[in-house]
């Protein structure tokens, strides 16, 4: 007769020597939280993913609060990367950049861009002012911390000076950009439980920072605090989360059911290592999917999942 308790323990001694084995080719600390957060999630039986009325009303508000944040990027009308010591804008073709809308003057201003000094003009055909509604015939434009002036504001029109990978650009905003109201969203794959997981979050002890490609076809410097380990359909997986939670997912519906360039999700995170919520019906995509005038960051390679996330937004815009 065999003896269950010598098989057990046999089972176990094969476990711990494959994990001494791979300790030695993977980092510990992440290769133990994932045995960890295998096990754990492994061994749970109520999985409490239910789709049920309440769910469905959460969500919908959710949607309905991401169709008011994309306004501000369906407003788009310009990018412009000011690559000259004077670069003027306005709607003839003789500016360095031309808005094409007949409402606006010949030209609105010049960006004068100097070694140390980075410098708006208004033009004598338009009146600009501040947000504080202050008239603004010269002025110095000062760049915050990450590398944006403030914003400016001429009649349906407003913009600022954005940096991004070193360089700078002019992003311009129209609020009665058509886009606005002919942008009715992207269909969505029907709720699964099946994405609705629970994972292992860990605090990287300091910020690690990695060249992420994105939509301007430069590399971009982006933050990354922490990681995220989880299991789907028994097997182990990891992604690397950004600051308040900003996830950039790749997968194997990607370029395909979905964006190219991937998807986003937004994590709560808790405020040191401990469980988290992934729901990745609530993945959606990035600005670039629906507007050319963005800067969307993609998802580093470590964050390109290995299966079919059937859930959140697709590529399919609605009718």
């Amino acid at each position: 007769m065999i003896d269950i308790k010598l098989v057990r323990y046999y089972v176990f001694d094969v476990i711990i020597l494959e994990i001494i084995k791979k300790l030695t080719v993977y980092n510990m600390k992440t290769y133990i939280i994932s045995c960890i957060v295998f096990i754990f999630f492994a061994c749970k039986t109520d999985k409490q993913n239910i789709i049920d009325d309440a769910y469905k009303s959460e969500f919908k508000a959710y949607k309905k609060q991401g169709e008011k944040n994309r306004v501000n990027y369906l407003q788009l009308t310009g990018l412009f990367k000011l690559d000259s010591l004077e670069n003027t804008f306005g709607k003839d073709t003789i500016n360095d950049f031309v808005l094409q809308i007949n409402s606006l003057p010949k030209t609105i201003g010049t960006i004068s861009v100097l070694k140390d000094d980075l410098t708006f003009n208004a033009s004598k055909y338009a009146i600009v002012k501040t947000q504080q509604d202050s008239v603004v015939t010269k002025l110095s434009l000062q760049l915050n911390e990450y590398g944006s002036s403030i914003k400016l504001y001429h009649e349906q029109l407003n913009w600022q000076i954005i940096t991004r990978a070193g360089s700078l650009y002019l992003r311009v905003w129209d609020i009665k950009n058509p886009a606005i109201s002919t942008f009715k969203g992207f269909e969505l794959f029907n709720l699964n439980p099946d994405f609705i997981l629970d994972g292992q979050f860990t605090y990287y002890d300091t910020t690690k920072t990695e060249e992420v490609h994105s939509q301007l076809g430069v590399n971009t410097r982006t933050n990354f605090i922490g990681n995220v380990v989880f299991i789907y359909k028994d097997q182990s997986y990891s992604l690397d989360v950004g600051q308040n939670g900003f996830t950039m997912v790749n997968d194997l519906t990607s370029g395909n059911e979905t964006y190219g360039g991937g998807r986003y999700i937004y994590l709560d995170l808790p405020k040191t290592d401990s469980i988290v919520h992934l729901d990745f019906n609530r993945l959606y995509n990035p600005p670039c999917a629906f507007s050319e005038f963005t800067t969307c960051l993609y998802p580093p390679r470590q964050n390109h999942l290995q299966f079919e996330v059937l859930a959140g937004e697709k590529i399919i815009r609605k009718n």
